[in-house]
């Protein structure tokens, strides 16, 4: 394995442990590409979650769109993760306009402000979880309708479940990335809770906001199934995230609902989660 394929593996495993086990587990031709994948995903997305300024995040997100065109004609910028994604793009596999997608989706996270309606949301998370899942087929050759509706349905579900269990880490950061239709309806203030903190218990209506938002993401799980059913391996890995989504919404109905009282130090599956993994990689659904 080459220096910059090295970087790309031990970054995901660190940054982003759930999306390091789906590519561990894929079949071996696809890992050092997934592993690429992934470990642009995590530059890109750590800009918005590490930049006080916005302006600086918006330059670094502008360098990768920029680093784009000499990471296709072959002579990337000297930076890890370009060098290993002009090998990758240089199989022909990864559509451009899809990294361009990804890269400026993350734009959204640089802006405080929380989402008008749940439409908005559901863009964002197609504009990154959904097309990151597309691109992990891509990568692995596979292109079509079925992958594409099952990487926006799948993406959507572990987009929301993302924004639920970062609500104690972006309240310390200033903002709150639920939307406002959803925190009205239900009674929610999220001034409130970025005001005086939290208190030891769940502000008034945030829990039938995480509600709702658990049982969009379980319509989007079984949306996913359905469409993936009868597929079976070996393409099953960019959908393991299905999987993991079961187990942090297990977590979360345990904590009747309350975001604040999940483990924060948990940076990747559990015990029980990998047995999971490993029984849907051998079944070869989800």
């Amino acid at each position: 394995m080459s220096d910059h394929n090295t970087y790309c593996m031990d970054l995901v495993r660190e940054r982003d442990r759930d999306r390091y086990w789906c590519a561990l587990l894929s079949i071996k031709p696809h890992r050092n590409d997934l592993f690429t994948l992934y470990a642009l995903n995590t530059e890109i997305t750590e800009i918005g979650f590490s930049v006080t300024e916005p302006l600086i995040g918006h330059m670094r997100l502008r360098w990768w769109l920029d680093a784009l065109t000499p990471i296709y004609e072959g002579n990337p910028p000297q930076h890890p993760v370009a060098v290993a994604l002009s090998e990758l793009v240089s199989k022909n596999v990864v559509p451009r306009s899809l990294l361009e997608q990804l890269i400026e989706g993350r734009t959204r996270d640089l802006d405080n402000q929380p989402m008008e309606t749940m439409a908005d949301i559901k863009t964002y998370a197609g504009e990154t979880s959904s097309i990151l899942i597309e691109l992990s087929f891509s990568v692995m050759g596979q292109k079509g309708n079925t992958q594409q509706q099952a990487a926006h349905h799948l993406g959507i579900a572990w987009a929301f479940l993302g924004i639920l269990r970062r609500i104690p880490f972006d309240m310390q950061r200033g903002r709150i990335f639920l939307p406002n239709d959803l925190s009205e309806k239900h009674g929610f203030n999220p001034q409130s809770l970025l005001d005086h903190g939290y208190k030891g218990q769940s502000p008034d209506g945030l829990l039938g906001v995480v509600s709702e938002l658990i049982l969009e993401i379980q319509t989007h799980l079984e949306q996913a199934r359905t469409i993936w059913v009868g597929k079976g391996l070996p393409f099953v890995s960019p959908l393991l995230i299905e999987t993991l989504t079961n187990g942090y919404i297990a977590e979360l109905v345990a904590q009747k609902g309350n975001p604040f009282q999940l483990n924060q130090e948990r940076k990747g599956p559990r015990v029980r989660d990998m047995i999971r993994l490993k029984i849907a990689v051998l079944l070869g659904r989800l």
